[in-house]
């Protein structure tokens, strides 16, 4: 084991809202301080005016499964309107990508059992999911999670083996992401990339069946340079297509694969000095110790910070 599943959880989370702050220009000065790291601009300009905040959800979700200790669809939508009684207007109305955004902890907490996360994936979606979209194109962002979590992700087969994973069918994702496999395969640029992908993305239906474009995107900007979480996700917010969206879902992929670790130590230190960024941090850790069966969640809290070393691997004293 590479990283230990601590702090997989804790980049896949920290690294999902790295992505979003940096897309979105949220907390934008606390990240070039710390970073020394200029934005980058994104390729085209795309008015994205407070935008729906598919993050949000998921922390109610993630707040929901550490309440439950389980999936509780009630209990999560209860927590949203908590939270924000206008995310609830929301039901019914996100796309692939917004979806999987949504239900990242749940990808999270079921990622051992390949059958029960399908289930209970889909089942988390029918509340966000609008009906226009293909239920299954949820499943491509966790299964890759799922891959991660458990050891079993090669760059080089993740595409090929999600393809599989699938029902055997030609949804738009699923011609997207044979050809993203294509040009991975032929080294092709971000130019050359957005250029065919958008080419041959479905407009008849708006931009609602377009949006399944930021997942292959996303799986572009990672697969590209897999171990730099840097590049995935300067890369993720160049493209300009939904950037936060996109970068979002790289940021996850890049943090889950990489953990906490590979994440910037400057953006780390730069997130905590944003409320949103501890409060990932600290439920990253309390999901982490529901999923593994801590019976009172208040104790692993009284303690500041965990050390969990991974296994067969020689740690300094």
């Amino acid at each position: 084991m590479r990283y230990s599943l601590l702090n997989r959880f804790r980049g896949a989370l920290l690294g999902s809202f790295v992505g979003k702050t940096l897309a979105s220009g949220g907390g934008k000065d606390q990240f070039i301080n710390e970073s020394r790291f200029t934005l980058p601009h994104s390729r085209e300009t795309q008015p994205s005016p407070t935008p729906p905040d598919w993050s949000e959800i998921a922390m109610c979700g993630t707040k929901s499964l550490i309440h439950c200790g389980k999936l509780d669809l009630d209990d999560w939508v209860r927590y949203c309107e908590m939270t924000q009684p206008s995310l609830l207007l929301l039901q019914s109305t996100a796309s692939s990508s917004e979806a999987a955004v949504a239900t990242l902890p749940v990808a999270l907490f079921f990622h051992e059992d390949e059958a029960k996360l399908r289930q209970q994936l889909l089942q988390a979606a029918t509340v966000w999911r609008h009906d226009s979209q293909t239920s299954e194109e949820v499943l491509v962002v966790a299964f890759a999670i799922a891959l991660a979590l458990t050891e079993k992700l090669n760059p080089a087969t993740l595409i090929p083996r999600i393809l599989n994973y699938l029902n055997p069918s030609q949804t738009p994702l699923v011609q997207q992401l044979e050809q993203v496999q294509t040009l991975l395969e032929k080294g092709a640029g971000l130019d050359t990339t957005l250029t065919q992908l958008r080419r041959h993305a479905p407009k008849s239906q708006g931009e609602l069946k377009r949006s399944c474009l930021s997942i292959a995107l996303a799986l572009y900007c990672f697969l590209h340079t897999p171990e730099d979480f840097r590049l995935c996700v300067t890369r993720a917010i160049r493209t300009g297509y939904q950037p936060q969206l996109t970068a979002t879902l790289t940021g996850t992929l890049a943090g889950v694969y990489n953990s906490i670790i590979g994440i910037p130590v400057g953006w780390q230190l730069a997130s905590q000095q944003i409320p949103m960024g501890v409060q990932w941090m600290q439920l990253a850790e309390r999901l982490f110790a529901v999923w593994s069966g801590i019976y009172d969640v208040s104790v692993a809290e009284q303690f500041p910070s965990v050390a969990i070393a991974a296994p067969r691997v020689i740690q300094p004293r």
